[in-house]
C-alpha cells in the first residue's frame, strides 16, 4: 500500500458553489508544499477527502464530476451535519492532516502543512485552516461535534494540557465581526450545536446571496 503523507479533509454542506475550488485549492496546496518538503529523498503523497454532511443541493453530483479528475479524491456521503471531521479521523491516512472548508490562500496553506512536517503538532489560522499532525486529530476529532473552528478551539486546548501551543496565524484581512463569528462558531460545540459550525459568509458575499434570492 503506498504511504500517504498528507490528507486533505473537505468538510462540505450545500457547497455546489465552493466544492470544484475546494479540491482544486487542494491539488495546488499539495503542488506547493512538494515542491518545499521531500520525505526520505520522495516526493509527497497526497488524498483528498470531501466530506458531505447531506448536502441539499448538487454537492453530490459536483463530487461525482470531480472523481473523474482527481484520482486522489475519495467522497464520504450522507454524513450526519457535524459529523464530517470525526468519520474522517477514522479514515485519514495521512501523517499530515489540513483541513479547510472554504476558499483559503494556497501560500497560507501550505505554510501551515509545513509547519508540521517540520515538527510543530498543529497550526491554526482562526477559521480558516487547520494542519495537525495524525497522532493529535485521532485523539481530538475523533468524539468531535462540530467543524474547523470546533476543531480548532479542541486542538489548542489539547496542546495546552500537553504544555504546548500550535503555530498561530492570524487571518489575513479578518475583522471583529469575522472574529467574533470565529468564535461563537468554535464555542457552539459546547451546548450541542457542532452542526452550526460552518463557514460564513463574507459581509459581500452575503449580501451577493441576499440579493439572488430577491430577484
Amino acid at each position: 500500500m503506498i504511504h500517504v503523507d498528507v490528507s486533505v479533509l473537505l468538510p462540505l454542506r450545500d457547497a455546489e458553489g465552493t466544492v470544484a475550488s475546494l479540491v482544486h485549492t487542494a491539488e495546488s496546496i499539495h503542488a506547493k508544499v512538494a515542491s518545499r518538503h521531500h520525505i526520505d529523498g520522495r516526493a509527497l503523497v497526497h488524498e483528498i477527502l470531501a466530506l458531505d454532511e447531506r448536502s441539499g443541493d448538487n454537492t453530490s453530483s459536483m463530487l461525482s464530476v470531480l472523481h473523474g479528475q482527481h484520482p486522489q479524491l475519495r467522497t464520504l456521503q450522507d454524513l450526519d451535519r457535524g459529523s464530517a471531521l470525526r468519520c474522517a479521523s477514522r479514515l485519514a491516512r495521512g501523517d499530515v492532516w489540513l483541513v479547510f472548508d472554504r476558499p483559503v490562500a494556497i501560500d497560507l496553506a501550505a505554510w501551515a502543512v509545513g509547519q508540521v512536517i517540520v515538527g510543530q503538532r498543529a497550526a491554526i489560522v482562526p477559521g480558516e485552516i487547520l494542519a495537525l499532525h495524525r497522532s493529535i486529530g485521532v485523539d481530538v476529532l475523533r468524539g468531535l461535534d462540530g467543524g474547523l473552528a470546533v476543531a480548532q478551539r479542541l486542538v489548542a486546548a489539547h496542546l495546552r494540557r500537553l504544555g504546548e501551543t500550535p503555530a498561530l496565524c492570524p487571518a489575513p484581512s479578518a475583522t471583529r465581526l469575522d472574529r467574533a463569528l470565529v468564535f461563537l462558531r468554535g464555542q457552539s460545540g459546547r451546548v450541542g450545536l457542532g452542526f452550526l459550525d460552518r463557514p460564513v459568509p463574507t459581509l459581500r458575499e452575503g449580501a451577493s446571496i441576499l440579493r439572488s434570492r430577491l430577484l
